[in-house]
Order: C-alpha cells, then sequence, then structure tokens
C-alpha cells in the first residue's frame, strides 16, 4: 500500500461538523470515545475518516425517511430506492472532492485500486460495528446497516 498513515479524527461524521456559508467547522476531535487514548494516536489511512463520513451520510438519509415517514406519499420501499440514489451522488461528489483536495495538498491517499480497497474495508468495518449497535438499542434501525452492508459487499 502506497497511501500515507496519518492521526485521523476517528469519529468523524455529519454530527461532528457544522456549515456556515462556505466554511467548515469541526466540533469534536475526541475521536472514537471507546478508543484508548494510545489506540487514537495510532496513525491510520485517511479514508477511514471519509467511510465514517459516508456512513452518516447514509444515516441521515435513512433517519430522515424514518422519521418522516407520514410525509411523504410514497412506500418506505421507494423512499429507500430513492434514498440509495441520493446517497451514492452525496459519495460521488464527496469522494471526488476529497480525492482533488487531499492530491492539491500533497496527500498521498493511494491510486485507485488502493482507494477503492481501503474504502470498502473502512466502510465495512464501521456498518459493522453500527449494525451491533443498531440490533443492542433499535433493531428497527438494523436496516440501515445491513443495507450499508450488502451494498459494501457489492462495491466495485
Amino acid at each position: 500500500m502506497k497511501s500515507e498513515r496519518i492521526r485521523i479524527h476517528g469519529d468523524y461524521h455529519l454530527g461532528q461538523v457544522l456549515v456556515n456559508g462556505e466554511d467548515f467547522i469541526i466540533l469534536d476531535f475526541e475521536g472514537e470515545p471507546e478508543s484508548t487514548i494510545r489506540d487514537r494516536k495510532v496513525k491510520q489511512p485517511p479514508l477511514k475518516d471519509v467511510a465514517g463520513m459516508f456512513r452518516s451520510f447514509h444515516y441521515a438519509i435513512y433517519a430522515t425517511i424514518f422519521n418522516n415517514k407520514d410525509k411523504y406519499p410514497y412506500e418506505q420501499k421507494e423512499l429507500f430506492q430513492a434514498g440509495e440514489i441520493l446517497f451514492k451522488y452525496f459519495v460521488g461528489v464527496f469522494i471526488q472532492t476529497y480525492t482533488d483536495v487531499a492530491q492539491s495538498g500533497n496527500l498521498n491517499i493511494g491510486y485507485r485500486k488502493e482507494i477503492d480497497f481501503l474504502l470498502k474495508y473502512c466502510l465495512l468495518e464501521k456498518a459493522v460495528y453500527e449494525l451491533g449497535y443498531e440490533l443492542n438499542s433499535r433493531p428497527r434501525w438494523a436496516v440501515i446497516p445491513l443495507t450499508g452492508i450488502a451494498s459494501i459487499m457489492d462495491f466495485k
């Protein structure tokens, strides 16, 4: 693997970011609360934080559907299908922008095949963690990480 390893956030998601016009403000630098300080200091692929943001996009879309299902004149299955299209759009825009900015800042995140491999690995790791969480606290929401896992396994 050619990509660099850096100290990452470790728990990067939409809840950690405020948007003010064209400014993005990161609120929390604690990282993964269940990790030890020693573990948080280990350098990792920056794509791990990208994967965290991607999973957060997925959750934001599905949470909107779950929390507002009475407001939409469509079946939940149709909303999930539309949500997957929106998710893929978000991911495409984010990864293209991230790659451009990383490369312009001389951060080596690897070549296309390495990026794809690392993203798939990090996404799967995050979704499996989420599945355990949802099964313990909100079983109805287990569909979110399960859908994510199915999509990741089909990722090309």
